[in-house]
């Protein structure tokens, strides 16, 4: 055995010592990956965008094991979100068509807010069911589906990585939901009020959490107070004015939220017990019945169209539960291109960008960019399609995660995805 090749098996040895067993790679580059410690290796791929997290996973099998780990994860979702949002940029994943979609398709948001005049391309997956998006947290979408014999069940997808999971089947159908992550146990939580016609004309309800989890079921729990909803009890759910809620997160917070006249109703996915505090003030115009929750450079928000002035107005709370906190954010007046038919129904804001710029979406389907300094007004060529006053678009970035312990398992719903591989490769 010459010298050279010596010196390469013993390298061999010592990278499989440290559990850098190199798939088809160059000897070279198996001597300069060892020649890292395994601290700098894990600093360099915590400042990798996710969707190249994935591909590396196929390098060696200690990646693999690393940027599949929990701790990773955890570690890149929270550098991500907080020190650099470059690894992860914003999208919209929208679905058309009365919620009820045929395909899925994500923009780049900063691509609307750079280049308005152009279109934006869109990744598309294709589904070949009936699912309803019911909210997008942590990189990871929730949707539920409903068959013909009125049966539904819940399903956890990260488009980045793949990951499906589906829920086992509960009678009945979803007339309110929510999703999202319990900080207290670390977990991710569907909500639903469950319907079931009874014969041979009523209905009866009841609410139920699916928590994502190696051995979750349906868990029944506590129905929301009548009283909160100022509705007839065995109907609690019409007096909802936006049935799929929105997820409000913050260290001091975790729920739920949906408004219903003059309060938004609150679950609270820590202690799974109900609240409410006032919407803002709709400035005594009567006329004023739609509105759509969101949230805003994390403060919850509401939209209201405002018929006397002609305008949406958005408020923002700098406080969360805090009724005096209300704070009027914009008023957007009513323009052609966002109305519908002979009445303009409530925007659907979505983000607001570093240069204050108001992304949201019209009844009438148009992409919005209002700016907040100088109210000016821009529209993409971007226009989707959907329901007039449906939730349809939610903001939506690309993570690794997972819950905790939970394997994918098959699904009934089945995905195509058509989007070409990101721009980097790697010599095998």
């Amino acid at each position: 055995m010459d010298k050279d090749m010596q010196i390469e098996n013993n390298d061999a040895k010592r990278n499989a010592s440290r559990g850098l067993e190199l798939v088809n790679c160059p000897a070279a580059r198996t001597r300069q990956l060892a020649d890292l410690s395994e601290e700098l290796i894990m600093e360099i791929l915590l400042r990798l965008p996710a969707r190249r997290l994935v591909y590396l996973r196929r390098v060696c099998r200690s990646w693999r094991n690393l940027i599949s780990s929990p701790d990773f994860t955890r570690n890149h979702l929270h550098r991500s979100c907080s020190c650099d949002p470059s690894l992860t940029p914003l999208r919209i994943a929208h679905y058309p068509h009365n919620g009820w979609n045929r395909e899925i398709k994500f923009f780049s948001v900063q691509s609307m807010l750079d280049n308005p005049s152009e279109p934006t391309k869109a990744a598309r997956f294709s589904e070949g069911g009936y699912y309803r998006i019911v909210g997008s947290c942590h990189g990871l979408l929730c949707f539920f589906g409903s068959y013909a014999n009125h049966d539904m069940h819940a399903i956890l997808w990260n488009p980045c990585t793949g990951f499906i999971f589906e829920s086992p089947e509960i009678s009945g159908e979803a007339c309110f939901s929510g999703f999202g992550y319990d900080h207290l146990s670390d977990t991710y939580k569907f909500y639903a009020t469950i319907i079931r016609k009874k014969m041979p004309y009523g209905v009866e309800s009841s609410a139920r959490i699916y928590t994502f989890g190696p051995t979750s079921s349906w868990r029944r729990i506590d129905d929301i107070p009548s009283s909160l909803l100022s509705a007839p009890k065995q109907q609690p759910w019409n007096k909802v004015d936006n049935k799929i809620g929105v997820f409000f997160n913050s260290s001091k917070a975790c729920t739920i939220n949906w408004d219903a006249y003059n309060v938004i109703v609150y679950f609270d996915m820590g202690i799974e017990t109900y609240g409410h505090f006032p919407l803002p003030d709709r400035e005594l115009d009567e006329l004023s019945t739609c509105a759509n929750l969101c949230v805003l450079r994390n403060c919850l928000s509401v939209c209201y169209e405002h018929m006397k002035t002609q305008s949406w107005i958005v408020w923002q709370m700098k406080e969360y539960g805090e009724a005096q906190s209300w704070n009027k954010l914009v008023t957007i007046p009513f323009h052609p291109r966002v109305r519908y038919l002979n009445r303009a129904l409530t925007l659907q804001p979505l983000y607001i960008s570093e240069s204050d710029v108001l992304l949201a979406i019209s009844p009438f389907f148009t992409i919005v960019l209002c700016n907040l300094n100088d109210g000016n007004i821009n529209f993409t060529v971007n226009d989707i399609s959907g329901e007039v006053d449906c939730k349809m678009a939610f903001i939506y970035h690309q993570s690794l995660v997972s819950p905790n312990g939970l394997q994918r398992n098959s699904s009934k719903m089945p995905l195509y995805f058509y989007i070409a591989k990101p721009s980097f490769s790697f010599s095998r």
